[in-house]
């Protein structure tokens, strides 16, 4: 069984996962907060502050594969704070898994590395990032982060623009523009399964929704390099018609 560090392993999408496939791997979720009753006792639990460079490297011994889903989630506030603990903790946490050998470390970045091209605009990998907030430039960093340690410190990297990860039985209003950037739980949780088992990846940047009637972003990529195949279509799912 392949072991799995999966940092902000309280927030919603790593329990999703972890709750899913604790089963498949021998998982260990590390977070600040942290809560005995929300895992199997399959699942190994660290309190953690990953501002410290020694508790990241102490995480990432021994382990296949860190999924970086930790740090601070705010697209409104242009705080100092998200840039400070967004980039330093990502930055301990590829330091410490490329010291540790680790194969391949999986970047929770977002789709507001891109949110100011204009909404009639399908963006995809090969556009150049346009964050339109502070939160979406420190995701900016991490991919560009990733791509150094991929291209000179021989660690595997995958970022992954997440887009509205929402469940639908937490949907109360989003208007089509909103839908277009929709990600299934369930779709996510596959996606995060072919960037775990696909071999021979350097350096990617993938999108990261669902199969809705229109997207936001175009996840030909993702489909092509991971065996993406999403399942999900926000405008049917909610019934939206226009």
């Amino acid at each position: 069984m392949k072991k799995i560090l999966i940092t902000g392993g309280f927030g919603k999408i790593a329990k999703h996962f972890v709750q899913n496939f604790d089963h498949q791997y021998k998982i260990t979720v590390a977070d600040i907060v942290t809560n005995n009753n929300t895992f199997s006792n399959k699942v190994q639990i660290k309190k953690a502050d990953l501002m410290d460079f020694s508790v990241c490297s102490n995480l990432c011994e021994g382990m296949d594969t860190v999924i970086h889903l930790a740090g601070i989630v705010d697209p409104i506030s242009e705080s100092d704070e998200i840039l400070e603990t967004n980039i330093k903790t990502t930055q301990n946490i590829f330091k410490a898994a490329r010291n540790a050998k680790c194969r391949r470390l999986v970047f929770a970045s977002s789709a507001q590395t891109i949110e100011s091209y204009s909404e009639d605009i399908q963006v995809n990998k090969n556009m150049l990032a346009k964050p339109k907030n502070i939160y979406g430039v420190s995701k900016c960093f991490g991919e560009a982060l990733a791509a150094f340690y991929a291209y000179n410190k021989g660690i595997s990297a995958i970022c992954l623009r997440i887009g509205a990860y929402e469940f639908p039985k937490d949907f109360t209003e989003m208007n089509a523009r909103d839908l277009s950037a929709f990600l299934h739980p369930d779709d996510f949780n596959q996606l995060l399964i072919g960037c775990i088992e696909t071999e021979n990846i350097k350096y990617e940047v993938l999108n990261a929704i669902s199969n809705n009637r229109y997207k936001r972003l175009d996840i030909t990529e993702s489909r092509e390099i991971v065996g993406y195949s999403p399942k999900a279509d926000a405008f049917e799912l909610f019934k939206l018609k226009k």
